[in-house]
């Protein structure tokens, strides 16, 4: 097959993992990229401590509140919980990039601090990456085993991830069921390979697209989320968010499109 052809092999997702969350013993590193989650964070916290107490976990601030004095109060008394303020900050993608050079681990994941993600689902994350079957993971909020049932999406939101979704999935020729989840992993090597430049939300998607180029293995896992416990959506309500997502949804279509098109691969280097 032609090495700039548009479909490639396709990685079936991996069938539902145990429902063991039994602590992770392998060093990870874990990305906490937040504004503005000061209601959240120490929560956040102490249940990430709790369900993987090897891990690093690196918290980047760039917001005005006190999340990164609370965090940085935390780590205190949790040596491997280091606070991290995002001087400058140019947006979510940006701070993941921070996060990647700062971190100490070959095996990381990014989590979100507002606990839509629960923590305690971070070993079914992190097992197919830590047993050697995947590159890239995907923590699905859609795919069949996921549990949404405690959230209450929009029909903008809704509506959104299906065409996001299905657009990525095209250009990837494999199944991604869920393009903007904030719950991912990855090896060191995998981001060195990918080398995402968007310092907003559509690293999300670059991330996908720039591993299937690189014939980088990607599966999903099933993940529980939740409604927002603390904080404010970046999209916000009603109206707005309906403008929000609409603008944000069509720039991941044309910024996926053009990465895609881009051709650029692994034997192009």
């Amino acid at each position: 097959m032609p090495e700039n052809c548009l479909f490639i092999k396709i990685v079936q997702p991996i069938p539902p993992p145990s429902t063991d969350t039994g602590t992770l013993k392998t060093p990870i590193s874990i990305i906490i990229a937040c504004l503005n989650e000061e209601d959240t964070i120490v929560e956040c916290l102490e249940r990430l401590t709790q369900a993987v107490p090897e891990a690093e976990i690196l918290v980047l601030h760039g917001g005005k509140d006190q999340t990164y004095e609370r965090a940085r109060v935390f780590a205190q008394s949790h040596p491997k919980v280091i606070a991290i303020r995002n001087e400058n900050d140019r947006g979510k993608g940006s701070a993941i990039k921070a996060g990647i050079e700062r971190a100490s681990c070959d095996v990381m994941c990014q989590f979100d601090a507002d606990l839509q993600f629960e923590p305690e689902d971070l070993t079914r994350v992190m097992a197919p990456i830590l047993e050697g079957r995947a590159d890239i993971v995907i923590g699905s909020r859609f795919m069949k085993g996921a549990d949404s049932s405690d959230y209450h999406f929009s029909f903008f939101r809704v509506m959104g991830n299906r065409v996001v979704n299905s657009w990525v999935s095209l250009l990837c020729g494999q199944s991604i069921t869920d393009v903007t989840t904030g719950y991912k992993a990855w090896t060191r090597a995998a981001m060195q390979k990918i080398q995402f430049q968007d310092d907003g939300f559509v690293y999300e998607v670059e991330i996908p697209v720039r591993a299937c180029m690189e014939g980088l293995r990607v599966t999903q896992v099933p993940v529980k989320y939740l409604d927002r416990q603390g904080g404010v959506s970046g999209h916000g309500k009603g109206w707005r968010e309906m403008c929000s997502i609409i603008r944000t949804g069509f720039r991941i279509l044309i910024s996926a499109l053009a990465i895609r098109l881009s051709g650029r691969h692994k034997t192009n280097q």
